[in-house]
């Protein structure tokens, strides 16, 4: 009897430290099914529902692929397994568009354990979707109370392109890193905060829209007063566009090429400057809808629709005077638009984590409309995921 009581204490302060550190367990679980979930709809989008699969890689790397290692997993692929190569000829993309810090994470898991690269990527993006969902039901507490945090969680998974999280994609990555950098930017701890946003820096190039976001998120810490607390906001903001931009040239200086990264977006038909990338994204648009494509691929229709939108998203935390939700959502919307990038609109805008915040609590009184918002973005998410699969889209 006694030996019983000090397992079952033992196990109760196991989930005691777990639920303080990582979230409630039932956190844990609902999001270990919706892994599963998403890979038994892929498998059954891949192997039985009437949709053409295409193939762009070839069969034997197929065949290694998992089913939500698509596109740009195999860019990050080469990396894990080769590592940067040389700069490739005028007019091809090539790896040196990937930032670097999640396929040099898979990378360590693959050499230290001699592990497939695909199965060490999905490692690294389970892990820090885990400890991602944690936070920002946490951070959902704090600023809904309980039952709305759960709600966020829901809009959160339900968000039309969320598989991406369990992909072989930068996404959950970024997603922690996002969460870890407001937490500590709001609580006055700088250089915490300052480390994440350098991490996220070498996530993806899109750290550079949390730049302004980080600067309003520091200004809400207290202990800090007059022309200290305006420069350390400065200085904490400045860090993720600092670090990109490090990446972006000092790549290039590193390979010969100052304009590397450039030139290897070009390969992608992608603006690589504002003024082109603004003109690309109402090109490419006229051009759809003068053509149809918007009514006959509902993918393309996503990609404005989501503009639109974050757009009221952003209204709404303007008037909620969410100032550090705003710019982020600004920067958001404005990063893909100047830069051409209309097709990857619904992939960037996933890790926009409070945008779930301002849903849960613009639906509160709203169960209707909350429900039938969940059943869309659930739809959309099943057919975008089972279109992803089978080669036909990417966000």
């Amino acid at each position: 009897m006694t030996v019983d009581f000090f397992k079952v204490s033992a196990l109760e302060k196991l989930i005691g430290f777990l639920g303080r550190h990582f979230g409630p367990p039932r956190l844990f679980l609902l999001a270990a099914g919706w892994i599963l979930a998403l890979g038994v709809w892929g498998m059954v989008a891949r192997n039985y529902l009437p949709m053409e699969h295409k193939l762009r890689w070839e069969i034997p790397l197929e065949l290694r692929a998992p089913l939500y290692a698509k596109f740009d997993s195999g860019w990050y692929l080469s990396i894990i397994e080769w590592g940067y190569g040389p700069p490739p000829p005028i007019g091809r993309p090539s790896n040196h568009a990937f930032f670097p810090l999640y396929p040099l994470t898979a990378k360590v898991l693959r050499d230290t354990f001699a592990m497939d690269g695909f199965h060490a990527g999905l490692i690294v993006s389970y892990l820090c979707f885990f400890l991602a969902a944690a936070l920002f039901l946490r951070e959902g507490i704090a600023r809904l109370g309980e039952r709305d945090a759960w709600r966020s969680v829901a809009f959160l998974l339900l968000f039309p392109t969320a598989f991406f999280f369990a992909a072989m994609y930068a996404e959950s990555m970024e997603l922690l890193f996002a969460l870890l950098a407001f937490r500590d930017a709001r609580r006055g701890e700088t250089l915490r905060a300052g480390l994440w946003a350098a991490l996220m820096g070498l996530t993806r190039a899109f750290a550079l829209t949390i730049g302004p976001a980080l600067f309003f998120a520091a200004l809400e810490a207290s202990g800090f007063r007059g022309l200290r607390r305006y420069l350390r906001a400065a200085l904490l903001g400045a860090v993720p566009i600092v670090v990109v931009l490090l990446w972006v040239f000092g790549m290039g200086y590193f390979k010969h090429e100052p304009g590397l990264y450039f030139r290897s977006l070009e390969g992608w038909h992608r603006g690589a400057n504002p003024i082109a990338g603004l003109q690309s994204f109402f090109t490419v648009f006229y051009d759809h809808a003068r053509l149809g494509d918007l009514g006959r691929d509902f993918t393309l229709a996503l990609d404005y629709a989501m503009v639109l939108l974050f757009a009221g998203i952003g209204v709404y935390q303007a008037v909620r005077r969410h100032w550090s939700d705003v710019a982020w959502t600004a920067c958001a919307i404005g990063l893909p638009v100047t830069t051409g990038l209309s097709g990857g609109i619904p992939r960037f805008f996933v890790v926009i984590y409070p945008a779930s915040f301002a849903l849960a609590e613009a639906t509160r009184n709203a169960p209707r409309a909350r429900i039938a918002a969940w059943v869309l973005s659930g739809a959309l998410l099943l057919a975008c995921a089972a279109r992803f699969v089978n080669w036909q889209w990417v966000a």
